[in-house]
């Protein structure tokens, strides 16, 4: 079961450490590959999102069955179990391939997210590109923990 993760602009050393920390650890379970894209600031937000959304395009269209989750705030929150659950699912029941997506400093347009039916959240707070892609990794892992009915540190 492969994992994509696309994503705008490389990791910073800040996070350096817990990207390659959860990274390693989710390759013991399953193919993991991180697509980092620029992200284009022309300071005006609606050319902004129009030019990012066609370069996520661009990357996730070559992308043959693959389910996407987009990484929304405003949607449905998840829990690590639920999100356990979306692994396992698409694992069992599915293409075993996942994609997920997250968006550009202005956020996505309403138009882009018409056009993908799968969105998570993992709470209503803003957090920086950077740390939301260690957040989702560290949930992956966990995810395949719950799913093996492995310890998890506490």
């Amino acid at each position: 079961m492969p994992i994509k993760i696309v994503c705008f602009n490389k990791i910073s050393k800040e996070y350096e450490i817990l990207n390659k920390f959860y990274f390693n650890k989710i390759q013991k379970f399953t193919n993991i590959e991180i697509m980092e894209i620029k992200e284009i600031d022309y300071g005006n937000v609606k050319e902004n999102q129009s030019k990012n959304e066609y370069n996520i395009n661009e990357r996730i269209l070559k992308l043959k069955d693959y389910e996407f989750y987009l990484l929304e705030i405003n949607t449905k929150q998840l829990d690590s179990i639920d999100f356990s659950k979306i692994i396992d699912r698409n694992i069992n029941e599915k293409s075993g391939n996942i994609c997920f997506v997250i968006g550009p400093s202005d956020g996505f347009s309403e138009n882009f997210k018409n056009n993908y039916i799968n969105k998570i959240s993992f709470g209503k707070i803003t957090l920086p590109h950077q740390l939301i892609r260690i957040v989702l990794l560290e949930q992956i892992y966990r995810a395949f923990k719950i799913i093996n009915n492995q310890k998890y540190h506490k």
